[in-house]
């Protein structure tokens, strides 16, 4: 899957946010995802023709920037405006459209009846009509919030979420997360010249195979037992 990453933010080089997973897409090292950030030309307008050739490359489009007085920042709907339309638009259906949505407020504060009144998916509703209006399919956003306050854990867990974020297929399920972890394990050690930590690495790749076995055999043990009873049943 081909996935191409959009980033519209006023300062992006002063972004913690965007560094951070600028640099963790580094560490996913992944050829089949490629980021860009949006920069007005100096004409004022993109060049549609440049612009959709990339989009139109790829399988999932995933569009990144903070949340700025409730919407997206201006650079990207003048990217809606300059590059969404015929006969472009009309080649985007199928596509996955994934949202990577920073804020400055915690998460709580969104909602009915919070400090800021709506929630996030309130918020996000035009992106969401601009989707199916395109044949778009909508992939739940992921969101980071206050990402300057997050603790060192949070960072790598965030880390994890949005690799997956990028490299999972749309509706994952449990086996996809394993087979990825037992991936990236695997890449890990393959590209690590010390000894001690390929067998690490390695030693921890097969107990999540042997987990994942496991499991498919619990899954099959159950659906043998719920065969026998519905015979039963008969």
């Amino acid at each position: 899957m081909k996935t191409l990453i959009l980033v519209a933010h006023p300062t992006e080089q002063d972004s913690g946010t965007q560094a951070f997973l600028a640099q963790a897409l580094e560490s996913a090292n992944s050829s089949e995802i490629n980021r860009r950030v949006l920069t007005l030309p100096a004409g004022g307008h993109f060049n549609a023709q440049q612009e959709m050739q990339d989009v139109l490359a790829v399988d999932r489009l995933v569009l990144q920037f903070p949340l700025y007085w409730y919407s997206a920042p201006a650079v990207l709907h003048q990217w809606f405006e300059d590059c969404l339309l015929s006969p472009y638009k009309e080649k985007l259906a199928g596509k996955e459209l994934g949202l990577v949505v920073s804020t400055g407020r915690p998460s709580h504060e969104f909602g009915l009846g919070q400090r800021q009144g709506y929630s996030l998916s309130e918020l996000l509703r035009p992106l969401a009509a601009l989707a199916i209006d395109l044949g778009l399919q909508l992939l739940p956003p992921l969101v980071i919030a206050q990402f300057a306050y997050q603790t060192d854990q949070q960072h790598q867990q965030l880390l994890v979420d949005y690799q997956q974020y990028l490299q999972l297929p749309a509706g994952y399920s449990f086996a996809d997360q394993e087979k990825w972890w037992i991936e990236q394990l695997e890449q890990r050690a393959a590209q690590t010249t010390d000894p001690k930590k390929q067998q690490i690495l390695a030693l921890l790749a097969d107990q999540f195979g042997t987990r994942s076995d496991r499991l498919d055999d619990l899954k099959d043990e159950l659906a043998l037992i719920k065969q026998v009873e519905e015979g039963d049943e008969l």
